[in-house]
């Protein structure tokens, strides 16, 4: 196993981790923080000590800095002065579409259960899931809070269509095939996609062509997911029968679609799927509108 130089702690702490660490009642959270300090002592890196403890690598290198900035007061959850923990999002989110340790005992994430793993507060974990439109279920999946709620976990990215009004993102659904993509290999569209410079004006025709192209596909594999929903989209989606799912005025569209890429990324294929909009993406000429359509579900070439 490999080692890290060991964690600097100090001789008088010692004692109390210890204490802390074999704690059975109600301060077990607490416990497994001084479990981390005791174990980066030893010389163990964060994976290895994450490995140990059956938490997140994260949660290990949050409360290895806490202990290394505060000593013992950093362990503890009582309030204290100094700069507030910040909070990463996508760490956060990344962490949401993980499947529960055993050790937790729970079918889902709980806004305390993750605060907990991760070294923050409930209320910035739940503001988290409320600004990017999740809410936890089990196993790892997540419903996005669209209208009505996307319950359907998305088997790959079929579509996107990008200018002032609407943004659409069409996705498939059903059963996977073969092992999951672990989550720290599946493709990401990162901030590519909040960057993307569509122009100031719509373009019916290209929204009217990006729809048709998705006539011939069965519609109960398909779910749609917009910003708005104008005559046009409603009406294909109607005619079609294509389930419709709109992005509430208090949410981003672009968070949503980077959630459900992540999640799509889940099978082989649909990571491949992601993965080919993330280069299409990158491949955007700003000032245009974009419209991208997977070429391995639709024989229509949209670029």
């Amino acid at each position: 196993m490999r080692t890290f130089p060991p964690l600097p702690v100090d001789s008088a702490d010692v004692g109390t981790l210890q204490e802390w660490a074999g704690s059975g009642d109600g301060a077990s959270t607490v416990a497994r923080r001084a479990r981390i300090v005791l174990l980066s002592a030893d010389g163990l890196g964060p994976t290895a000590v994450a490995a140990e403890l059956g938490c997140s690598k994260q949660t290990v290198i949050t409360w290895r800095e806490r202990y290394r900035a505060d000593g013992l007061t950093g362990l503890r959850d009582a309030p204290r002065s100094g700069r507030p923990v910040s909070v990463d999002p996508a760490a956060v989110i990344e962490r949401t579409l993980q499947e529960l340790p055993p050790r937790l005992r729970a079918r889902r994430w709980s806004s305390r259960l993750l605060a907990s793993e991760l070294g923050v507060s409930n209320v910035a974990v739940a503001n988290v899931w409320r600004s990017w439109g999740v809410v936890p279920r089990e196993g790892g999946r997540v419903r996005l809070a669209t209208e009505p709620p996307l319950d359907d976990a998305p088997a790959a990215v079929a579509g996107m269509h990008l200018d002032p009004d609407p943004r659409l993102l069409m996705l498939t659904v059903g059963k996977s095939c073969g092992a999951p993509v672990p989550l720290r290999e599946r493709p990401r569209l990162g901030a590519r996609l909040d960057d993307l410079e569509a122009g100031r004006h719509s373009d019916p025709d290209a929204l009217a062509a990006f729809l048709a192209a998705f006539d011939d596909v069965p519609a109960d594999v398909l779910r749609l997911v917009a910003d708005d929903a104008p005559p046009v989209v409603t009406g294909w989606a109607g005619r079609r029968g294509v389930a419709l799912h709109v992005v509430p005025r208090t949410l981003s569209f672009t968070r949503l679609a980077r959630v459900a890429s992540v999640l799509a990324g889940r099978t082989a294929a649909g990571a491949v799927s992601v993965a080919e909009l993330r280069q299409a993406l990158v491949g955007h000429v700003p000032g245009r509108p974009f419209a991208w359509v997977d070429p391995e579900l639709v024989a229509t070439d949209m670029h």
